[in-house]
Parts: structure tokens; sequence; C-alpha cells
């Protein structure tokens, strides 16, 4: 890429880097991109831009005519970096601005404008000949800027807080050293440049600047002018005369003519020599020096005359101007432009002189000023020269005071001397009496002064006919001048003041003789021209015999008549010719005047334009920002009906805006943030509308008309404002901004909590119909059997979906609270501090003034805290119950009792289903989102405490209050108790050790530590023992498994833990937690244990006891039905330890696993429960049968005998021998029984192989 693409692509890369808004780029990024760019335009090869470029690059877009209104969102341009604030700082610019504004300078003065040898030292004296010279592209750009375009540069704060005060060039190399002042010099340069070379937005036609729209600060511009009086050439100092004289020549009606003029006359002094700056320096030497002061009078008249010469002589050649446009003329040889017109260039010629005439004038008068300032000073000081720190213009303004002072000093003194008269004798009493006869001697003679002017008068009005103490007035009396400003005087230095007086008169004679011989050859010119002049009127007087018998005089006077009636001629013809003229001129100058003022009031004219573009994009802070503006409006007494017409137009506007808040803050999808910026803003633009109503004599409503869609929905009996929420209806008007927010949006979330009860009633409705519905269907259609299965199979899937529906709506009710509670609490927030501001308000004002300000405001007073305890407590308690009842049913709460929320009048076996408890999988669910509820009502409800009900003097209430959400946040806790999760939580504990490793000295804290470890321990085990309650035996195995984990995993890491922590000092920690866990194991095993007996002992029941007939039909029968029932329990029992506690997982109390213990439990329940059955039943045994069952408790114990102990093995054995003793009692004839041939080791050989199956279940 190369050319003017390559340079588009540097200026677009050197705008993004200098963003300031960009919180990724630093300080040094941006004195990087500036020097590759500067880099980049100083190469060799000058670098090609388009003309877009040039406002690109300054303005940070491609077209250079903007309006002010948009400068907001102007993107980043150089003028902008070159004036960017800094962040840290008040009153500063960023350290990257002062290197921005030295680029600035180099493009506009430099660029383009090296020497021979490819180089610019960028002196000041080459960029004083480059602005006097042909501007670059980019000076003629910058030149072409508006005065708004031109303050982002801020060039007042680079010349008044730059550190570079010294006048020095700065260095064209960007500069690194952070200095956050700016660039005084490149400031000033270019400050020169746009009052040289200003022009309109065309490039050609000159414009003037106003300096002060630039530089607001008085202090700056006096640096500003001194910087140019020192640095300024004449060129340049011509060119701004020339650019504000030709803006004035074409036309100008701009505001900033007074600014021009005002600037001429500063450039103007500029423009005089260095001897005029020399003689005001030494003018205040020699002040009291008349002669002296009067030759450098007479020096100045003499340069004054050079410089006007010189000044004449620039004046001629400024044709030669660079800056002049080329003369266009049409095919006949005439102008085309009156510029170019001879009557022009006269015109602008006489308004030259007139220019210099003035500045001669102006600088005679300063002249005068400075020699009656000097001669002020004069009068003031002392002639004498003793007292150099006194002024005689405040003594002889305030000479009645002191006389009075002094008469009174004196008497003073009088009386103190006669008090001391026997001791120093009288002598000094005499001489301060004669002080007191000589004052009161001239009172008198001045009071009969006056008596004799006026009449009687007083003695005050007498003393205020004293003599001057000033020398130079007629009325000057030595002895009130030695009293009052001598009267502490030595007569000594009354004598050497007195010599040194005379000397400097004698002085001043002879200085008047010697400047009398200086310029006796003007003296004698002079005589001789006043001896001729007298001499020509007596003798034009005396010769009365002319021709035309008249005087010289009268001949002198009738040509001045015709003179005079020649002009008045010529006015009339000149009148006559350009009246169509003037009367053109007299219509531009009306529509320019209107076009000026329709340019002031611009900004208000597009008020509700603005207002309606700002309520579009919802930028309610905007629109609040542009009705202020409006307000300045008196729409009542304002003459002009077009300013009216905003007013009515900005007030309907400020309607639309109104509704449209209160829209959002009826929303209930509206966020936090959204609601509180619509109260902010709402509440402003209330107070302008009550501002707006005030102004029309009625503040007890807002008149403001509406419009149809301020006005909404509502109706002429609904008032605007109202919204209706399930049944609620609200008006927001009637309440202050923030207050009304509050109690919508309570509404919006009570309503959100009766339509989550309601749908999750529904919903178990329709899933236990649903049900019940499908299983008659099929049993319709299908046979007995397979409607049966059917109808089993829906029956487990109604109830598994109304089970995921309680963990549904308890999750979906904690979502609830997490978004809606801190919504509420901030939006109380703000309302509590509106609650401030407005008793505030009401404490400054009377009591009277406040109860009519309140009953006439129309608002009602409720509270945040009121609103809390009324609306949001209970709808808040509601959804609490309701998620807790879904988590835990009301069956499993032990001490604590929950009502349901729901399902009261649902039929008997659904109302029992969402009572029940959870099972194990969903209330680990549950037991999720409960600890995230009781989370965040806890964060709420330490936030309420800012939220509490306010006394009478406005202060918020310290004793007696509680939280409306301590009921709340008590109940999740409980709930969070309840739930449970079957779980040890053993990490949160590792982790919670970890991080004490924080603590400076940990092994000072060990005992600490343990309880702490100790009381974390414990409760978690209340939290498994809350588990278990009214829960079924899985859930005992479940916290046994959790224990015995703990117990060999958890436990040993947590200590191990903390004696790194406390270097091996927490002996007792282990035995501790160890304790604590083995008595929660031990209980929930033996409590498993027994429910263990219980259950053999209902399987392992004999029955009805056979006959002999009923043994021999049976002989081939299938296995014992009791046996098959004790294995089964037995099998069972296995099966739930191995799923909960694996088969190899020991019991650390007694070192073996769980599973043998409890098959042990489950075997020798089942043989004493039969031992016991047979011996209560022996009696009624006969003997044949006798023999079966000793076979059959044969076989249970060959199969159980390694899980029963020596006493159930003997009980077990003696029950044998007792039924074998029972059957030997009816032996047959053969005189052998079944046990003891063949037979009866087949009949066991049966057994065996019939309850093979169950032996196998068993295992090992």
């Amino acid at each position: 890429m190369e050319g003017a693409d390559r340079s588009s692509l540097e200026i677009k890369l050197l705008l993004k880097n200098l963003d300031p808004s960009s919180t990724s780029l630093k300080h040094k990024d941006r004195l990087r991109r500036l020097q590759i760019f500067r880099n980049y335009i100083s190469s060799n090869n000058t670098p090609e831009f388009y003309d877009d470029d040039y406002s690109l690059l300054l303005l940070g877009c491609e077209s250079p005519v903007l309006n002010e209104e948009e400068l907001d969102e102007l993107p980043v341009g150089l003028l902008r970096a070159v004036g960017a604030p800094s962040s840290d700082h008040k009153d500063a610019l960023k350290r990257s601005a002062r290197s921005a504004i030295s680029l600035l300078r180099y493009l506009c003065c430099q660029f383009d404008n090296a020497d021979n040898n490819g180089n610019n030292n960028g002196s000041v004296i080459s960029d004083m000949n480059a602005i006097a010279g042909t501007l670059n592209g980019f000076a003629s750009t910058f030149c072409s800027l508006n005065i708004p375009q031109l303050r982002m540069a801020r060039f007042e704060v680079h010349i008044g807080n730059s550190n570079n005060n010294k006048g020095l060039s700065s260095s064209v190399v960007i500069d690194n050293n952070g200095s956050r002042g700016g660039s005084k010099e490149d400031a000033c340069r270019l400050l020169t440049l746009l009052l040289a070379r200003h022009t309109d937005t065309d490039m050609e036609t000159r414009k003037s600047i106003n300096i002060e729209e630039l530089l607001p600060n008085a202090t700056t511009r006096q640096e500003y002018e001194r910087w140019l009086n020192v640095n300024g050439s004449s060129e340049v100092k011509r060119l701004i005369a020339e650019n504000n004289n030709s803006s004035l020549l074409n036309g100008s009606n701009d505001d900033n003519v007074g600014g021009v003029s005002s600037f001429l006359k500063s450039v103007s002094r500029t423009r005089i020599d260095d001897e005029e700056e020399e003689d005001n320096g030494d003018f205040e030497e020699d002040a009291d020096d008349v002669l002296g002061a009067f030759e450098k009078s007479t020096k100045k008249n003499s340069s004054a005359q050079k410089k006007g010469v010189s000044t004449s002589s620039s004046r001629s050649g400024s044709n030669n101007n660079p800056m002049s446009t080329t003369p266009v003329f049409d095919q006949n040889g005439k102008p085309t432009r009156w510029c170019d017109t001879q009557m022009a260039s006269e015109t602008q010629d006489r308004l030259g002189g007139a220019i210099f005439i003035e500045e001669e004038r102006e600088k005679a008068l300063a002249e005068r000023k400075r020699a009656d300032e000097a001669k002020q000073r004069l009068i003031g000081r002392d002639p004498l020269g003793i007292r150099t720190n006194i002024d005689l213009r405040d003594i002889d303004a305030n000479r009645s005071q002191l006389i009075q002072q002094r008469l009174h000093d004196l008497e003073v003194e009088i009386q103190a001397e006669l008090a001391l008269a026997s001791e120093s004798g009288v002598e000094k009493v005499n001489w301060l009496e004669a002080q007191r006869q000589a004052i009161l001697t001239l009172i008198e003679k001045k009071k009969k002064l006056g008596g004799d002017e006026g009449g009687d008068s007083k003695q005050d009005d007498s003393i205020g006919l004293m003599p001057s103490v000033l020398p130079t007035s007629p009325d000057f009396d030595p002895i009130l001048f030695l009293t009052l400003a001598h009267g502490e005087t030595s007569y000594k230095e009354l004598l050497d003041s007195t010599s040194r007086l005379s000397r400097k008169t004698d002085d001043q004679v002879e200085r008047l003789q010697n400047l009398v011989r200086d310029n006796f050859d003007l003296f004698i010119k002079c005589s001789e021209g006043i001896d001729v002049f007298a001499e020509n009127n007596d003798r034009g007087s005396s010769s009365n015999n002319n021709r035309d018998g008249s005087s010289a005089m009268e001949k002198l006077n009738r040509r001045y008549a015709k003179l005079d009636s020649l002009a008045e001629s010529c006015s009339e013809e000149a009148r006559k010719s350009f009246k169509p003229l003037l009367d053109n001129t007299n219509e531009v100058r009306k529509v320019q005047s209107a076009l000026a003022v329709l340019q002031r009031v611009a900004p208000l004219m597009q008020v509700p334009s603005l207002m309606r573009q700002h309520i579009e994009n919802a930028n309610f802070s905007s629109v609040v920002k542009a009705y202020r503006k409006v307000l300045v409006i008196d729409k009542n007494h304002s003459e002009v009906d077009l300013l009216r017409y905003v007013r009515v137009k900005a007030g309907e506007a400020a309607q639309d805006a109104r509704h449209d808040l209160e829209l959002i803050l009826a929303d209930e999808s509206s966020s936090a943030n959204s609601l509180l910026d619509a109260v902010r803003d709402l509440g402003e633009l209330i107070e302008l509308l009550e501002q707006d109503d005030e102004e029309d004599g009625d503040s007890s409503e807002i008149n403001t008309p509406n419009t149809p869609r301020s006005r909404g929905t509502s109706s002429s009996i609904t008032k605007a404002g109202t919204f209706t929420i399930d049944r609620n209806v609200i008006c927001v008007r009637d309440y202050p901004p923030a207050l009304g927010c509050l109690l919508l949006q309570t509404t919006h979330f009570s309503s959100l909590v009766e339509k989550a009860i309601a749908t999750a009633e529904t919903s178990a409705e329709r899933l236990f119909q649903g049900g019940t519905d499908d299983s008659t269907a099929e049993a319709k259609a299908d046979g007995a059997e397979n409607s049966s299965s059917s109808q089993r199979t829906r029956d487990k899937r109604w109830k598994y979906e109304v089970l995921e529906l309680r963990v549904s709506s308890t999750a979906r009710a904690v979502s609830l609270v997490k978004n809606w509670l801190p919504r509420l609490i901030q939006i109380g927030l703000a309302t509590q501090e509106a609650e401030k501001r407005r008793a505030a308000r009401e404490g400054r004002k009377s009591d009277t003034s406040a109860a009519d300000s309140e009953h006439g405001s129309g608002k009602n007073t409720l509270s945040a805290d009121y609103v809390f305890n009324s609306m949001i407590r209970p709808a808040l308690l509601r959804l609490v119950r309701h998620a807790a009842f879904c988590s835990l049913g009301c069956t499993n709460q032990g001490s604590h009792r929950l009502d349901p929320t729901f399902g009261n009048s649902s039929p008997e076996k659904l109302r029992t289903l969402l009572q029940s408890p959870l099972p194990p999988s969903q209330t680990t669910k549950c037991a999720v989102e409960l600890s995230e509820l009781s989370e965040a009502i806890q964060d709420s409800n330490e936030s309420m405490f800012a939220i509490r009900d306010l006394d009478g003097e406005g202060q918020e209430t310290k004793t007696g209050w509680v939280s409306p959400l301590e009921d709340c946040f008590k109940l999740s806790n409980d709930a969070v108790a309840m739930v449970g999760s079957g779980t040890f939580d053993g990490d949160s504990l590792l982790q919670g050790v970890q991080k004490l490793s924080e603590l400076t000295l940990p092994e000072k804290c060990t005992s600490e530590i343990e309880k702490g470890c100790v009381l974390v321990v414990q409760k978690i085990c209340e939290g498994l023992t809350n588990y278990v309650k009214d829960r079924s035996d899985a859930a005992r195995l479940r916290v046994v498994a959790e224990c015995a984990d703990a117990l060999n995993t958890t436990i040993a890491d947590v200590v191990r833990e903390v004696s790194y922590l406390t270097n091996d000092q927490s002996d007792r920690l282990e035995t501790n937690l160890t304790s604590v866990i083995s008595n929660l194991e031990e209980e929930m095993f033996d409590v498993f244990l027994e429910s263990v007996k219980r259950n053999v002992a209902s399987y392992a029941r004999l029955g009805l006891i056979e006959s002999d007939g009923d043994q021999k039909a049976n002989k081939s029968d299938k296995f014992p039905p009791y046996l098959a029932g004790s294995f089964l329990s037995i099998v069972r029992c296995r099966a739930q330890v191995e799923r909960a506690l694996r088969e190899t997982t020991v019991r650390r109390s007694e070192g073996t696993t769980y599973q043998f213990l409890a098959l042990q439990t489950a075997s020798e329940g089942v043989v004493e429960n039969i031992c016991h059955e047979l011996r209560a039943k022996l009696n009624s045994i006969r003997p044949t049968v006798a023999d079966t069952y000793a076979i059959h408790l044969l076989f249970l114990i060959n199969t159980l005998k390694k899980y029963l102990s020596e006493d159930k093995l003997s009980m077990a054995a003696d029950t044998k021998r007792m039924l074998v003793t029972k059957a030997s009692s009816g032996v047959r004839k053969t005189g052998k029984m079944l046990g003891d041939g063949p037979e009866g080791l087949t009949a066991l050989e049966n057994l065996e192989r019939q309850g093979r199956v169950y032996v196998m279940c068993l295992g090992d």
C-alpha cells in the first residue's frame, strides 16, 4: 500500500491509539504511535494525503462542518487528543497532550516547509515565516475550523498551566517527560496562525476570530499578548490586523466584532517599537521630574511620527499578501466580486486610514493617561522627601478626622504634663499649648470665612473648610501640612529637607534652560510662525480697499461656504445613486441579524426534537437535561410566539417521557439498574414539571398538557399513571417515584409467588389424573394380567414425576427469591434515601409550612419499612414455606412442623406422596437449592438494616427494630438443617483448615483450631442425624458409609493438615474427631442391625405344622417355604449392605467387614427364631415330622455355620437333639429313623439340591 492510501491508514491507526476512553492503551503506547506518525510524515519522501485526510486527522471525521451539538458524539481526533483532560488531576491535561500539540504545530507550521536540506529547526522565526507564507493542507483545514471545534484543543490550559513558561522553543521530538500542563510555545504559535490566517469553511474568505472565545481568561490572554510582543514578527502582526479588518469589510455581523476590535488594540500596542517599552519602563524612575517627562514625551512624538510613516508604507504593500485572493473578472473585464471593485479598494484604504488615526488617538490617550497617573503619584508624595511611606492624598481626604485626633492627643498630653508640672516644669506644657492654639486659630479663621459665605455653621462644617495639605492645591497651608504630615519630625530633619528642596528647585531651573538651549531652533521657528500669522491677520483686517470691497477673512468664509454646498450636493447625488444598494444592504443586515438570532436560539429550538430522539433511544437522563434548558423560556411573558411554542412542545415531550418512565417502573422484566435509573430520572423530571406549574400559579397538580401517548390506555375515569397488576390497582403518581416503583415491583413479586404455588398444584393434579386415566383405558383394552402390570408401571411413573415436580418447584421458588429479593432491596434502599431527603427538606421548613406542603402535595407518605413488613414479608415467607414443603414434606421435620402449601384438597394418594419425604437422590438436589435460598435471604437480611423506619426527625430508629426478613431467614436455616444431604462434607472442613495457613502465628491458636474442627464435625453429624429421621434403613446405611469413609480418609487428612499448621501440637484432635464420628456410626449401624433382626423374625416362621399325610403328599415338593423366606431375608440384608458399604469395607471398631456383621446378625436371627418356634411347638409335632425338621435344622446349621456364634450353634444342636428324641419315640417296626439310614441322607441331599440357589446367593 503506497501513496494516499497508506497515509489514510496511518491516520486511522494514530487516532485509534489516541482514544482517551480506551483503558487498554497506556501513555507509552500513545507516545509510540505519535512518534511513528511523526517519522512517517517527516521522511525524505513527503507522503501524499487525500483532501478528506486533513479533517479526518484533526476532527476524527471526514466532514469538517459540524454543529456544536454533534461535538459530543464526534470521534477522537488530534484536536481532542490535544485537549484531552486528565482523569486523575483536576484542570490538567493528559501527559500525551503535550506531544499531540507538538505534532499539530509541526503539521500546521513546519510540514512541507523544510529548508533545502530537508530539515526544519522548529524556531519561532521559521514558524512565523510559515504563517506569513503559503499554507499547507493541514494549516488550511485547521484555519477553517469554527470556534466550538477549536475549543476542543483547550489552548487556555496549554498556555495557563504549562510547565514551559519561559518562552523557549519546544523540541520537535515527541516529548516524553510526562508533563500534564501542555506546551505554551506550541499553543501560542497555533493561536497566532489562527488569528492571522483564519478563514471561513470555504478556506478562501477571511473571517475574524474572537480571541476571548478561545482564551476566556484575561490572565491567559495577557500571557499570549506578551508572547506575541516578544516573538511575533511585524509581518504576522500586520496579517492579524488585516485579517480582522477584512472581516469587517465583508460585513460580518457576528458577535465577535467587539472581540476583534479589542484584539486589534492589543495588536496595535504590540507594533510599538521597543523604545516605547523602554520609555514606559523608565517613566516611573523620574516620575517626579516634570522636565524629564516632557523630554520623553517629545521623543515619543517623534518616534510615533516615524512609526506612522512605516505603518502607512506597510499598508500600501498589503497587496503582496500571499493570502490575498486573485481578482476575478468577467468577459468584459469587469470585476465579479465586491472585494475586487475600485470602490471596495477605496473603502478599504479609507478604513485603513481611519484605523491608523484611531490607533494614534488611542496612543495619545494612553500617553495622557500615563501622564495623569504620574502626576497623581507626584501629588501624593512628600515634597520634603522625609516620609516615603505616606500618601498626601489620603491625609488630605481625612484631614478633618486627623485634626480632631491631633487636638485630642494634645489635650491628653497637656493633662499628663500638668500632672507632672511640679517635677519637670511647665515648658513642655507651654509648647503643647502653643501647638493647640495654633490649630484652634486656624479653625476659627476658617469658621469666620465659612460663616461669611454660608451663615451660621457648625464646627464640623468649618473643619470641612480646612485648607489642603497638597502642595499643588491653591488652598495649601504649610502649618497644616507640617502638623498633619510631619508632626513627629524633628527640626533637624526639616532643615535638611529644606536644603534638599532648594537644590532640587535650582536644578529644575537649570534643566529648563538646557531644554531651551537644546531646542532653540524649534523655539525660533515657532516664534517666527506666530509673528507671520499675526502680521497677516492684521494686514487682512486693515485692508478695506480691495476690488470686491471685502476682507480676506470674508473671502475665506465664502470659499468655505462654497465647499460646504459642493459637499452637500455630492452627498445628495451619492445618496440617490446608492439608495438601492443601501436598501439592499439594510435588508441583508436585517436577514443576517435574523439569522444570528436564530443561530443563538438554535439550541432551544432543537430541544423538542432532541427530547423525542432521546425518548426513542430510552436515554431519559438526556431528556431531563434537554428539558432543563428550555425552562429558561417564560411561556407566560415571552413576546416571541415561536419560543412559547417550543416550550409547549417540550412540555408535551416531557409528559411522554414521564409516561415511558412509569412503564419501566411497572415492568416486571426491567433490570434493577434500569429501575434505579428510571427512578432517578423520573424524580428529576417531576421536579422540573412542578417548577413549570409553579410558574403558572398552580402547584397542587402538574398541569402540563398530556398527549395521547402520555395518557396511555387510561380513560377519563382512570387517573394517568394507573396500573393493574393481578387485580391490584396502583397509581404511581400518588407516591414518590421510588416508593411507587417499590409498590409496583412488590405487587409483581407477590403475584409471581401465588402463580408459582398454583402452578405446582395444577401440575401435580394433572400428573395424578393423567396416570389414572391411562391405566383405566389400558385395563379395558388388555387382559386382566396385562392390565395389572400396566397399572403398576403407570403408578410408579406418575409417582416419580410428582417427586420430580417437587424438586423443580423447589428450584423455581429459590430462583424467584434469588432474582427478586436483591432487586427489591435495591429499590428499598433508593426509597429510604428519598425518604431521608424529603424529611430533611421538611425539617428545614417551619411546622406550618411543612404541614401545608404535605397537605398540598397529594403524596401518600408510606415508607419502605412499611412495604417490607406488610407486603414483601408475607409473600416471601409463603414462598420459603412452599420451597421447604416441596423439598421436605410434612413428616420429616422432627420438632418442626410444616403445613402444606398446596394439595390439601387432592386425593389421599396424591396428598400422601406430596407430604412424604423425598428419596435421597431428589433430597440431594433440594439440599443445594435450599442452601442457596438461605444464603440469598441472609445477604438481603443484612442489607435490611439500612431500611429501618424513620423517626420524627428523619433519623433511622436504633432500638426496638426487627428485620422483616428475620422469620424467613430462620425458616430457611431450619429447612437447610432438616433436609441434609446424607453426605459427610469433609472436603469443606479440609479446605477451611488449609486456609488457616494464612495466619501469622497458627501455633498459638492450637486450642481454637481444635475446638473449631470438633464443632464443625459435630454440626455435620447433627445434619446426618436429621437426615436419617423418619427414613428407611438405606438412609442409615448411607450415613454409616459416610462415617466409615470419614474415619478412614477425611479425618486423617484433616489431622495431618492441622499437625502441619500447629507444629504437631494437636495431640487429642484425632481422638476427639474419631469419637464424635464413631458415636454416630455405632448408633446408626446398631439401629440397622436391630431392624435386620426384626425383618428376619417376620420371615423365619414355621407356619402350620404338617401332619403325616401331608408329609407324604409333599415329600417331593419344593424347598420348604420358611427356609426360603429366611434365606431371602439374609440375601436382602447382604444386598443392602453391599450396595451402601461395599463388600470389603471394614468397621474400624471391630476390625471386620460390615457385610459379615450384617450377615452374622441376620443368620443368628434366623436360627434363633426357628429354634424358638420348634421348641415352642415341640409337643404338637409328630415324631415323623420331627425327624424332617431335624434334617431341615441340620441343613440350616451346615449352610450358616460360618456366620453363627458358639451360642447359636449350641442352641441349634440342642434343638436338633430334642427333635431327634421326639422322632425316636415314634420308631417304626423296622427300628430305624429317617435320618439314620440312607433315606435320611437322601432327604438331606434333596434339601441341599433344592436350596442350592439360595446358598449361592449367600456367596462364599
